[in-house]
């Protein structure tokens, strides 16, 4: 995407990956009501910003930027680029770790700009951490935006970065798209997503339950066909297990099918493993939105949605015991599912919509550097 209207853009870096579709049509497609809007492209056409996606990087980087490029090496050819190109932008962002903590390590080694503003999920591995401590490359970021206050803390406290950089603002889901048909929901729980699930753990709890499950993950995640060896942990119990008659598997969805999906069910279900940033926070804010009470796993990183018994459940992790007893309370108390959701959907509609994400990172990016 590129917008020019005679003042200096910003530069916004995106993850990029070959077949991405552009920001162009991301937004095309948002506007048929294929899919729900994008939060970066949403947020570019806030702060008159270029996209820094796999289309610009075959139509527009510098030569070295494409023979990076043409290496398969996207992550270096977009920092890379960035960084060539950093006094013609007033402000840059990264979307994502891995591109906004080595563009920050070449701000720093060259005395450059003090200025990115990095958009974070997880600062807590060892890779990532390093570049804040020990190397202390938050002294070129003005402000990092982090979706999880867990990861928020912890960079503060054992990474070291000054409170006054760090600004929590909560994953969102498009308040347009997601949005509930009135359709009566169905004896059904659903699970969507792969990041960090503990799928082995709902199937046993499922198992005789009187009740469907339908669980999808994405193509990104199946690609390999039928092999289960080659899916990793995450789908692998899925594939490789005898699933209970009551399970079914559904793959490939597209945005629409998953809004269906989410409108027939009771409930919705993200099993998780115990880690230490908010994984399942888009299926979460996704599910708020419409209306439906959510079963979680209660585990280090997930804090910022769920206010037990008020807009969902949480559970133990890697209980199947417990995760059975939640989903019975709500299957079995159906007023009591209603108020969950109804409970839910006001939680997003106040602190989840994509707007609100917008207007919340925008003020962060182009506030002063000593006070973003």
């Amino acid at each position: 995407m590129t917008v020019d209207n005679g003042e200096r853009r910003s530069l916004i870096l995106v993850p990029a990956w070959p077949g991405q579709p552009s920001s162009e049509e991301l937004m095309r497609s948002a506007l048929a009501g294929e899919r729900p809007r994008t939060d970066y492209v949403e947020l570019a056409q806030a702060i008159n910003g270029d996209v820094m996606d796999m289309a610009y990087l075959n139509d527009r980087a510098t030569w070295i930027a494409r023979a990076i490029t043409a290496r398969g090496r996207t992550v270096p050819a977009q920092v890379t680029e960035a960084f060539l190109r950093r006094r013609q932008y007033q402000n840059i962002v990264a979307r994502a770790d891995r591109l906004g903590l080595p563009l920050a390590g070449m701000f720093k080694a060259a005395r450059s700009r003090r200025d990115l503003v990095l958009i974070s999920v997880w600062l807590s591995p060892r890779k990532k951490a390093a570049f804040l401590q020990p190397l202390r490359v938050d002294s070129h970021l003005k402000a990092i935006v982090a979706y999880s206050s867990v990861q928020m803390e912890y960079a503060a406290e054992h990474l070291g970065v000054p409170r006054a950089k760090l600004h929590h603002v909560r994953m969102q889901a498009d308040e347009r798209f997601w949005r509930h048909d009135g359709r009566p929901s169905e004896n059904l729980i659903c699970a969507v997503g792969a990041e960090a699930r503990d799928y082995a753990t709902l199937l046993e709890a499922v198992r005789g339950l009187d009740v469907q499950v339908e669980i999808a993950v994405g193509s990104s995640v199946l690609r390999s066909g039928n092999a289960a060896l080659d899916l990793g942990p995450t789908v692998r119990p899925i594939l490789a297990s005898d699933l209970p008659p009551n399970v079914r598997l559904r793959q490939q969805l597209d945005h629409r099918e998953l809004r269906e999906l989410y409108a027939r069910a009771r409930l919705v279900v993200v099993p998780l493993r115990d880690v230490d940033f908010d994984a399942g926070g888009t299926v979460i804010s996704e599910a708020m939105m419409m209306g439906k009470p959510v079963v979680l796993t209660q585990i280090r990183g997930q804090a910022d949605f769920i206010r037990d018994g008020e807009t969902g459940l949480y559970v133990p992790p890697a209980d199947p015991g417990a995760l059975r007893v939640a989903l019975e309370r709500l299957l079995t108390n159906p007023e009591e599912a209603e108020r969950m959701g109804g409970a839910a959907k006001r939680f997003a509609e106040t602190h989840l919509t994509l707007d609100g994400w917008v207007a919340a990172v925008a003020e962060v990016i182009r506030a002063p550097a000593d006070s973003a």
